[in-house]
């Protein structure tokens, strides 16, 4: 294994374990993958009642990190902890493509509101396949329960702020960005 293969296995496990302090009653991590995220630059990124981020609402801003897939929600974890981390569960999501162009590998999800955000990554088929298997089961999950769940976890398990699914958002649960 090269040097450099070591630094970045090292990082995921730093990063998985990491998580793994942050995961809900029932919670479990599946999977951790590096990823970019496209934020967009306006005054109001994280601000009580403005929307996850929309798709033409500013220029992106790339920040780096990683997306952690659990078997209820994928939460982005950036790098720099000067930048926010969130979570999107996984029943509110709508849809999962791939909008690569050229040499850009991208990913777009949309929420059940039509709000959407991407992000960059390479192996986005498989990484496409584990969301759309997992969320399947995540949508028979009891979540009256985990919304209980999530008014009870301490702030830093959702992150900044965080997508729900429409059954259970509320707001004093749910901050968003953009």
């Amino acid at each position: 294994m090269a040097a450099t293969e070591q630094v970045e296995a090292m990082d995921e496990v730093a990063a998985a374990l990491l998580m793994q302090r942050e995961l809900l009653p029932g919670e479990k991590l599946l999977r951790s993958y590096g990823a970019n995220a496209l934020l967009p630059l306006h005054p109001d990124a994280g601000g009580n009642g403005s929307r996850p981020y929309i798709l033409g609402a500013s220029a992106p801003k790339k920040v780096l990190g990683m997306l952690h897939l659990t078997n209820y929600r994928l939460k982005f974890k950036p790098t720099d902890p000067r930048e926010p981390d969130f979570s999107i569960m996984l029943p509110a999501i709508t849809r999962i493509q791939d909008v690569s162009f050229l040499l850009v590998r991208k990913f777009r999800l949309t929420m059940q509101d039509g709000s959407v955000i991407e992000f960059l990554k390479w192996g986005i088929p498989a990484f496409i396949y584990a969301v759309n298997a997992v969320g399947g089961a995540a949508r028979e999950l009891d979540w009256n329960a985990i919304s209980r769940d999530i008014a009870e976890a301490p702030p830093e398990a959702l992150g900044a702020w965080a997508v729900l699914p429409r059954e259970i958002q509320s707001t004093d649960t749910t901050a968003s960005a953009g």
